[in-house]
């Protein structure tokens, strides 16, 4: 069986490893405070609390499968996992449902089907090699083929936004925290403005 991984789990939960299985999880209350989170639906959030309870049984980990899920934490219906690895709560690839002619698949296939989804363009590779937060590569990438950003234009936000980082840091001025490339992607941050000139530190892209 093919499984999931809880996004930053030792990050926010805390156990002893020789007390066995947690009686509770933290939610911590900067969740609310979370753009990913405040974009979930009612019944999104609480499938995903069930998710993470789940999840402390194994030390942060769930199994790739939306039914199984579905079954183990007694939900009425099956959660959308997809989106919850697209807004990085979740990390790995989903267990896709079985086709009726998947008898007609080769082994050879799959295989060469795999390596194709695990390529990145270079466009993505230079982008995600910029961006000085290392989380969640396909999910990144998933966001890149979305949205389809020009790569010159998130370099240089990404170059200007870390001299602001960098001068807030000295003033001892507030300094939020980079966002996963996934949702930086995705809520278009190559746009946003800045206070400060980019010292352009990238090659010129054609």
């Amino acid at each position: 069986m093919e499984y999931l991984n809880i996004t930053n789990w030792e990050k926010w939960q805390s156990y002893r490893s020789d007390r066995g299985q947690p009686p509770w999880i933290k939610i911590h209350r900067c969740v609310m405070r979370n753009p990913e989170w405040v974009s979930l639906s009612d019944a999104e959030r609480g499938q995903l609390v069930a998710i993470w309870l789940l999840a402390a049984d194994h030390d942060g980990v769930i199994p790739a499968s939306a039914s199984l899920i579905k079954k183990l934490c007694f939900m009425s219906d099956e959660p959308n996992i997809n989106k919850f690895i697209e807004l990085c709560f979740i990390e790995g690839n989903l267990t896709p449902k079985r086709r009726q002619n998947d008898a007609n698949v080769t082994t050879q296939t799959r295989i060469d089907k795999t390596r194709i989804e695990k390529k990145y363009s270079a466009d993505f590779e230079k982008f995600y090699s910029a961006y000085p937060l290392k989380k969640a590569k396909q999910a990144a990438n998933n966001s890149w083929l979305k949205q389809k950003p020009n790569l010159q234009s998130c370099l240089i936000a990404i170059s200007s936004q870390i001299d602001e980082k960098l001068e807030l840091r000295k003033t001892g001025k507030f300094c939020p925290e980079w966002k996963h490339p996934a949702t930086w992607l995705n809520q278009g941050c190559w746009e946003d403005e800045t206070n400060i000139q980019p010292e352009i530190r990238y090659e010129s892209v054609e």
